[in-house]
Parts: structure tokens; sequence; C-alpha cells
């Protein structure tokens, strides 16, 4: 006996007008008819019974029965004993040139209808990740999944999955409080910062925040002074926002202020990702950090200090954040749990001055209300129960283990044609030939060595002057790693 198909049709916006001049069976032909064609009956969809529609509709069943029977004769429905009627596999549309499924086939220029924000979109595009495909060495950005302690997380999802009344009532804009406390008394411990579970705001990542950040405290077109080259996607929000986009030069110690280019106003923000700078990797130094807090308490500025990856540090204990050295309070801290964790956790959070938090728990209200209480209260129950802090400290030593076997790896095969230095911290490293002739070549033979890599350059506003492959390291094991790099080698040979 075949499966039987779900019902995917409203039936009920089926209407039979019973004093009209048609039959209502042929009304009823009709309107099915019309549902296959338009594409809302899927081929294979069942159809109500003759019994249960003509109850329905307050109609005959022999209405019901003769309507069916016609639209079995034409093609369009298929009888099965033991599985009811459907609609056929292959209806009459499937053959007809032009017709699929009732799509549009003539052309349109809707882009020349986009806004400006609209065709800023368009153009970045091209940046949505294909998340269906497998991922192979050295995709980036990519956390270490398959050692994910999911067992022990689908044990609290359970526990969490019991909500009473109140559970069911938890709506809190500023996040579920009892992680916002976990997160607050963890950042005091790890990251040297001294916050309040009021100072904590939880949002859907490192995208939101950001542009929390920008509604709470910008005005359109402030100034905003970026790493160069840095992240692209945040610097692509920031210019749909509307806001000038002002990249500064980073070298082996971070950020460099000395070499901003020549401006008539004075920054609003500074966005900066000191604990592993994306995409080069170096951990922003002591000096140049005082600097910066420098600067904004002269310039009046705010600095967002995105701190994706900064549990990952391989040489001594984390640095103490940015903000932990703010004496002034003028450093928003922004962590995300994506790359902690897991991507499909889409969880983040803020550390905003006390006086703030309303005003950013507003702009979370306005935008989408909150993050969903159950992710949030199983997240809590995962920091509480001690699984976060084992998980960090595994990872942290894992993805040492991995940094050292990919860097070992490229030296053993590619001797002295890269310039590579494994960094302090992060989920990366980055390579490059001695020129820009040889990175092209380092290129091509990892595309047709069917590796994954992102090139420096796509993250610079200035391509022609970023170098190197972007290889991520995370989530890929030793044998991978070797394999991967056996096989680059070899093609470049």
């Amino acid at each position: 006996m075949s499966r039987r198909a779900k019902e995917r049709f409203e039936f009920e916006a089926i209407f039979i007008e019973k004093s009209a001049d048609v039959s209502q069976y042929q009304q009823l032909e009709d309107q099915i008819r019309e549902g296959i064609s338009s594409g809302k009956l899927t081929p294979g969809s069942r159809v109500p019974s003759s019994r249960k529609l003509s109850q329905m509709l307050g109609v005959s069943r022999n209405t019901v029965l003769t309507a069916y029977e016609q639209l079995i004769s034409e093609g369009y429905l298929e009888s099965e004993s033991g599985s009811g009627t459907q609609v056929s596999l292959f209806p009459p549309e499937a053959f007809e040139f032009g017709n699929v499924s009732g799509t549009q086939t003539q052309e349109y220029d809707f882009k020349a209808s986009l806004s400006t924000s609209g065709k800023l979109l368009d153009e970045y595009a091209s940046w949505m990740p294909e998340f269906a495909s497998q991922a192979e060495p050295f995709r980036p950005h990519l956390p270490a999944v398959k050692e994910f302690p999911r067992a022990a997380w689908n044990r609290l999802a359970n526990e969490q999955a019991r909500w009473s009344m109140r559970h069911l009532e938890q709506c809190d804009a500023q996040g579920y409080e009892p992680l916002r406390a976990a997160i607050a008394e963890y950042m005091g411990v790890s990251r040297g910062v001294s916050c309040s579970k009021e100072q904590v705001i939880i949002t859907s990542g490192a995208q939101q925040g950001l542009n929390l950040v920008t509604q709470v405290l910008l005005e359109p077109r402030d100034e905003i002074w970026v790493e160069e080259p840095g992240n692209a996607p945040a610097n692509q929000l920031l210019e749909l926002l509307g806001f000038k986009i002002v990249p500064v030069p980073v070298d082996r110690e971070g950020i460099d202020l000395t070499r901003v280019p020549a401006r008539k106003k004075s920054p609003k923000l500074m966005y900066v990702t000191p604990g592993g700078q994306w995409p080069l990797a170096m951990t922003m130094s002591l000096n140049r950090r005082l600097e910066l807090l420098a600067e904004a308490e002269r310039q009046q500025s705010w600095i967002i200090e995105d701190d994706y990856n900064g549990e990952f540090r391989y040489t001594g204990r984390p640095h103490p954040a940015l903000c932990s050295l703010d004496q002034r309070g003028r450093t928003i801290y922004m962590g995300s749990f994506s790359k902690l964790l897991f991507p499909a956790i889409r969880l983040g959070f803020l550390i905003v001055p006390e006086q703030l938090a309303g005003a950013f728990a507003y702009a979370r209200w306005l935008n989408d209300r909150f993050s969903p209480p159950l992710m949030q209260m199983v997240l809590h129950r995962f920091i509480e129960s001690g699984q976060f802090l084992k998980h960090i400290r595994q990872m942290r030593s894992l993805y040492h283990t991995r940094q050292t076997c990919l860097y070992d790896s490229l030296k053993s095969e590619f001797g002295d044609q890269l310039d590579l230095e494994p960094p302090e911290s992060g989920m990366h490293l980055v390579v490059q030939g001695k020129t820009a002739k040889q990175d092209r070549a380092l290129m091509d033979a990892a595309r047709r060595a069917g590796l994954e890599f992102h090139p420096v350059h796509i993250y610079a506003r200035e391509p022609k002057q970023a170098r190197g492959l972007i290889l991520g390291f995370a989530a890929f094991d030793e044998k991978s790693i070797r394999k991967a790099v056996r096989a680059w080698a070899a093609v470049l040979k």
C-alpha cells in the first residue's frame, strides 16, 4: 500500500454558488482544475474524500463524485485503491509549453525599480553562503560541529521543553534573564569584563547586534572607521544603512590610527576585531588598544568590539577584552555563540552601558521582539551545568592541534614557497605566496584540487592591496587536513 499524501490545498477557499446558472459540479471542477493549474495543488497532493468534501461544501456527495470523475478522466486527478484520490503526478499542464504551474513567462526588468538599498543588496547577493553543500577543507568560519556534545545538549533541550504557563509567556526583549546573568558572570571570569545582567542584550547574532548599535547611537551619514581589510558583511550592512565607511589599514599589531585617511568629520563609531582580526588573524597589541581607547575619548566616539572568537587563544590565557580596559564605558562588546558552539544557534549578545539598556531592549522589541525563549533557556542550562566551559576548553585544545597540523603540513609540502605564520588565536590562518603571481597560482591550484578557501582581497575595500588565502581549520580533522594539503601541492607541482 502506498503512503497517503497530505492534503495541502485550502479546500475551505472553494465556494459553490447554489443559485448560479453553472451547475454545482462544474463550479467544483473549475475551481479544483484552477488549483492544479496554478500550482496551489501540487502533484501527488491528496484531495479530501467525496464524503468529507460534500460535508465541507454543503453539497451532495454525487456532486463531488461527478466532479472527481470528470477530473480523473481529464488526467488532473488519479484514484488508487487504499490511497484515496490525489492530484496526478503529471497533470495536463505539465505538457503544455509555456504554462508551468501558472508561473510568469514574460520577462520584466524588475531590477530597474530597485531602491538604492535594493541595488546594494542585489550587488552583494553573491555573498550569501551555500549551506546545503558538504564543507570541504578549508572553508572558513566553521566551528567543529562534529565535536559538539549533542547528547548533553539534547538532554537539556528535552528538560527545558516541558514548559509551564510562565515559560509560554516568557518574552523579555532584552533576553532570558537567567541567561543574561550567566553571560555576565562568565564574561567577568573569562574576559575580565565587569558587567551586570542589566547590561546584557541577547541578539540573534552579531549582524543584528551591529544593527541595534547603529539604531541607538548613530545618525544618518555618520562616519564609521573600520579595519582594512575587515569584516566585509558587517561593512556592507553599515553601508546599506547609509553610514560613511572609512577604512583604516591594519598591520601586525592591529588597526593603525596613524594611517587614517584625510577626513573632514570625526568618527561616531569605530568597529574592530581585537581578539583575532578578521581576516588577517593577528591579535591587537596592548599599545594599540590603549591608543584606540584614547582616540575614542578624544573624539567622543563609540567602539564596537566584535569578539567573535577571542576564546580560542593558543598561547597563554585569552587576552582581557578591550572593553575591560575602557574606563569611560564607550566600548560596546559584541559576542556570538555561532562560532563558539554551532552556527544554527543564532544567538549572540551585546554588553552596553546600563543607562542605555532600555533603549537597546526597545529597539530589539521593535525589530523582531525577542529571540526564541526555548533556545535561550537551553543555552542557559548548558552554561550553568558546566558543559559550555568544558566544551570551550576542549575546542581550544583541539583547534590548536588542528592549527599546528595545518601549519606543519603546509611547511612540509610547500617549503619556502609560502609566507605563513600561525596566529595566536582564531579558527583560520592566512597563507601568501612570495609574489602576487604566486598567490594567483596557489588559488588556481587550490580550486583545481577541490579545496575551499576565501581570498583575502574580497574583504578589502582596496582589493589590489590585499593578498593571501584564508584557510579555516577548526572544522576539519588532521587526516583531512593532511590529505587536502597533499592534493593541493600535487596540483601545483
